[in-house]
């Protein structure tokens, strides 16, 4: 029950409410309380503004310093017309003058601290909403990052020489870490070009020509671990079979602008030795196989050189 209540008055504390309802409750934040005061003393004596008081401070704690101070002005207005009403004003008397000094100053401090309240709980609710998002990005990246690595392992054993099948799969591991680096450490929702090619070209371009051009463009962060991935095959066997497993040989990679919400990667190779169609399809070709909402791949075993053509999602 405790539990309940208090999240109704969260809720409450934390709902935005529109001008007419604001208004709505600023006019029963004045009216309650002088009734109130009507029913408990209604002669012209005690302490004119003593009901208004816990009124002020929790408009200011529900609706804000604004409609605090509002209800603050209105009630000094009807405190004034009907209960003091043909009596000297309080400014003519240095009593006066001190009862009328400590009720603004307590107005003050209590708009001052139901507005405090009201930030504080507004910024914890803030900090628990984004706790839940990152807690919710987390667990999409570790499931998709065992999906990938299960993958990577079965089919890096699958396709490579025993002998070689660690060093292949600690070179994918490595590319795989380097596309996860692009996604941030914290709530980031897309990586970007050139970024995504530099770092997964970056253990190459010191040894081979590999020639990147292209504006600065965002994509989607589902298209970051595919990319590299992809991307990190093509050099490979680029320095492997292709135009960068001989000397005079260069790779160029391009993209544009985007259009219909894609970015297209453009991967073109140069003066290699002829390009012959594989017999059966390796791990490479698996990875640029794939195809989902955020990425497609298009690859060309063209005589003169591979040519393979990448589609991201842009945000």
């Amino acid at each position: 029950m405790s539990s309940r209540l208090t999240g109704r008055v969260r809720q409450a504390m934390l709902a935005r409410q529109s001008l007419s309802s604001g208004l709505a409750w600023t006019a029963a934040a004045v009216v309650l309380p002088t009734a109130l005061r009507l029913a408990i003393d209604g002669e012209r004596s005690g302490f004119p503004f003593v009901t208004y008081f816990p009124a002020i401070a929790l408009a200011a704690l529900f609706l804000g310093w604004r409609y605090g101070a509002l209800v603050a002005l209105l009630s000094a207005v009807a405190a004034w017309l009907l209960f003091m009403h043909g009596e000297p004003p309080l400014i003519e008397t240095p009593e006066g003058a001190a009862i009328l000094a400590l009720s603004v100053l307590s107005c003050v401090l209590l708009i001052f601290i139901g507005e405090t309240l009201r930030q504080t709980f507004i910024e914890l609710e803030e900090v628990s909403t984004r706790e839940e998002l990152l807690n919710a990005e987390l667990r999409h990246r570790m499931k998709n990052m065992l999906a990938v690595v299960g993958s990577l392992s079965s089919l890096t054993h699958r396709h490579a020489d025993p002998e070689k099948a660690h060093i292949a799969f600690a070179e994918r591991l490595a590319a795989l870490d380097r596309a996860t680096s692009l996604l941030g450490g914290d709530s980031t929702v897309a990586c970007a070009l050139p970024d995504l090619a530099e770092e997964a070209l970056r253990p190459f371009q010191s040894d081979y020509d590999i020639r990147l051009s292209g504006a600065p463009q965002q994509v989607h962060r589902d298209c970051c671990v595919p990319a590299v991935l992809a991307l990190h095959e093509l050099a490979t066997n680029a320095i492997k079979y292709g135009a960068l497993s001989v000397p005079h040989g260069w790779v160029e990679l391009e993209w544009g602008e985007r259009e219909g919400g894609m970015v297209t990667l453009r991967w073109r190779e140069y003066g290699g030795p002829p390009v012959v169609k594989p017999e059966r399809r390796g791990l490479g070709s698996r990875i640029l196989s794939m195809h989902s909402a955020a990425t497609s791949f298009k690859i060309d075993f063209a005589p003169d050189g591979v040519r393979c053509e990448m589609q991201l999602k842009a945000t």
